[in-house]
Parts: C-alpha cells; sequence; structure tokens
C-alpha cells in the first residue's frame, strides 16, 4: 500500500473552507490549503468564491474501504468528484483527528491529544467563520466529539440520537436556507467496526449507509442550494484495523490502515447541477 507521509494532513481542510469562502483562517492554522481543490473551483466558480459549504463527516472511513468496496468511492465521487488523498494526525483517533481538521493544527497546537472531548478554547475554523459573519450549524449525534469540543460560541446546535436523525436535520435544514455552512456528522460506521470488525457484514453494511446518506444529502444540497456557488466535502477523520487479539476494530496507530484517507469535494456554481447522482450501493 502506499505510504502516506508525504500526503497532505488533514489539517489542510480548515485552510482549504477559508480560501474557498474568502475568509481569514483561525489563528493556530499554520497548513497550506490543498492546491487541486482552489484549482477546480477556480474553474468552476470562474474566479469567484464560494457562498455555501456542506462539509460532511463520517467517522472512520478510509482508504481500506474504498479499496475493497470501489462502489462506494464511485457513489461519492458522483457527488464529489475532486478527490485529494490525505493522512490523518497521530493519534488517528476521533477528537483529535477533528480537532486538527477544525483547527488546521497539529494535535502538540490545538491541545487534544488522546480520545478526551474537552470544550476547544483555541481558535478554530467555527470562529473564523463567525467573525466573518456566516451563519454556521452543526448537526450531529448527541454526545459525539463534534457535538461536544465546538460548544459555547454563537452558531446553531442540533444534537441528534443517530445518523438517520442527522440526515433528516440536515436535509430541513438544507431547504430552510437560514444557514451558509453546514457540518454534519455520522458514526454508524466507527460503532460497527469497534463492535464487530472493520470488514465484518454490519461494518460494510454502515459503510454503505453512510454512503446512501451523504448522495441523499447531496441531491438536497444542490435542490436547496442551487441559487448559490456551493462546496459540497466527504470528510472523514481517520481509518481503522482489525485487532488480532479481539477480533474487533480498532483504531490509534500509525498505520496505512488507520491514517490514509481520501477527502472528496464537489464545486458548483449557481444554477448549475450534477446530472447523476449516487448508483447501486446497497
Amino acid at each position: 500500500m502506499t505510504q502516506c507521509r508525504a500526503w497532505p494532513s488533514i489539517q489542510a481542510i480548515t485552510p482549504t473552507i477559508c480560501e474557498l469562502l474568502g475568509i481569514a483562517p483561525p489563528a493556530l492554522c499554520d497548513s497550506p490549503p490543498l492546491t487541486e481543490v482552489l484549482s477546480a473551483a477556480h474553474v468552476a466558480f470562474d474566479g469567484a468564491r464560494a457562498d455555501k459549504c456542506l462539509i460532511y463527516a463520517p467517522d472512520a472511513i478510509g482508504n481500506h474501504l474504498h479499496q475493497t468496496y470501489p462502489e462506494l468511492r464511485a457513489s461519492v465521487v458522483s457527488a464529489a468528484p475532486v478527490a485529494v488523498a490525505v493522512r490523518s494526525v497521530v493519534p488517528p483517533v476521533t477528537p483529535v483527528a477533528f480537532a486538527s481538521i477544525f483547527t488546521g493544527a497539529e494535535p502538540a497546537q490545538h491541545g487534544i491529544r488522546e480520545s478526551v472531548r474537552p470544550v476547544l478554547k483555541c481558535d478554530t475554523l467555527f470562529d473564523a467563520l463567525l467573525r466573518a459573519g456566516r451563519r454556521v450549524a452543526i448537526v450531529a449525534v448527541t454526545r459525539s466529539s463534534i457535538e461536544l469540543m465546538y460548544r459555547e460560541r454563537e452558531l446553531d446546535y442540533f444534537a441528534e440520537e443517530y445518523d438517520p436523525q442527522v440526515t433528516a436535520r440536515t436535509i430541513a435544514l438544507l431547504e430552510a436556507d437560514e444557514h451558509d455552512i453546514l457540518v454534519v456528522y455520522h458514526q454508524e460506521y466507527d460503532d460497527a467496526m469497534h463492535a464487530n470488525g472493520p470488514f465484518a457484514p454490519e461494518a460494510v453494511q454502515a459503510a454503505r449507509n453512510h454512503v446512501a446518506a451523504f448522495v441523499e444529502i447531496a441531491r438536497a444540497f444542490d435542490a436547496s442550494w442551487r441559487p448559490y456557488n456551493r462546496v459540497i466535502a466527504f470528510v472523514p477523520d481517520h481509518g481503522g484495523h482489525l485487532d488480532p487479539a479481539t477480533g474487533k476494530g480498532t483504531h490509534g496507530d500509525d498505520i496505512p490502515e488507520d491514517m490514509e484517507l481520501t477527502h472528496f469535494f464537489g464545486l458548483r456554481a449557481a444554477g448549475k447541477m450534477t446530472r447523476s447522482l449516487g448508483g447501486e450501493i446497497a
């Protein structure tokens, strides 16, 4: 398997989103943006900025899944065709990784270095968006890292029972069109992987559910936000591997299975739609 150490870090998401929207990045951000995405956006938006952005953040969807089940990747690409190989941070665990994703900083800078979920006090993407006057909402499974770590800010929080309720809320928010940025978190694959193994039938079905939900959200994104230059992104935090001692899934090691990811971006100009979304993923 190709080693990922030369790949951009997941930290690149924050500066990429800031550049797409034309806002200043948060204070700790020291990662460059993803040039492939910016180049594609320059063409798609004819040199203009994005007006709206939806970041879909599924937990633990690593490259090993895309490689084993290429139909998953194909369905994601149907909605977000600009694919960029990225690496997670060490340790590749959910709160550490999402802290780096939404600050643009290394764990040593933002302070989350293990599986703890305090409210982040440092400057984040959410703070940068609010300073720029953007209307922001987080939609996540209740008590998840993303639901907890970015509290105490003047944005809208929607803590939902589980992934289906997160999807339904997201579609309702798209239809209401009261926000400029939506961050959406799902966790079924991570739960199923830990309980059964990364390629157990339950885990594979959970991954399929994530991709189906992303395609459903992308359809609503295109329908409701059609008047705007808009970005949709598929942004997982880490991968996972089989623990031979337990026979179940785990993550947190500096190995390709845990570290290697792909982030996907869809860039739509105002008035434009995607011809075909999805495909057979059930």
